[in-house]
């Protein structure tokens, strides 16, 4: 597979004698070609194709695995249309369906290599307070000095009430 010059591909290490290729990607911070994904799991990568094909409604397009005529600036004049890439979570997910014990290490390695990498900090809006109609100490002794003033007893005993949060 042939990739951009400029293009950033990087070896890394799963386990001792075992090293797979990724390709950075701006959208999905890497991707990885399905021959690299087989490699890592220890399976063909016919495996790997027929996962995904049988298990389409577990994997989602864009968050799981991508192609490459949707990250041609990534790879360049090169990239095979209709080649499959798996990205981080697609990587982790394809590894329910694969059981062994080189998957369940590959697994492990791609986990950890996901938690590794902090995510980035999301600025969430200001929580709103709620306007609420409470009234604060010194602004309930104004208003029930002014009720005092009202002659009509009853009145003024209901308005106090009110004002002290009773009912009617």
């Amino acid at each position: 597979m042939t990739y951009k010059e400029n293009q950033q591909v990087l070896n890394l290490q799963v386990t001792d004698g075992l090293a797979v290729a990724v390709i950075q990607n701006p959208s999905h911070e890497f991707l990885m070609p399905v021959k690299d994904v087989a490699t890592g799991y220890g399976v063909s990568a016919g495996t790997v194709r027929d996962h995904l094909s049988k298990n389409l409604n577990e994997f989602v397009y864009g968050k799981h695995y991508v192609k490459g005529v949707d990250i041609f600036d990534t790879l360049g004049k090169n990239a095979q249309p209709h080649a499959v890439y798996w990205t981080k979570a697609g990587i982790v997910r394809l590894g329910f369906f694969i059981k062994s014990e080189r998957a369940k290490q590959f697994r492990n390695w791609a986990e950890n290599l996901i938690l590794q990498v902090s995510a980035p900090q999301v600025q969430l809006p200001p929580v709103k307070r709620r306007n609420h109609n409470r009234l604060s100490p010194e602004r309930l002794l104004d208003i029930m000095a002014d009720v005092c003033l009202i002659e009509d007893t009853g009145l003024r005993l209901r308005i106090a009430n009110k004002l002290k949060g009773g009912a009617e």
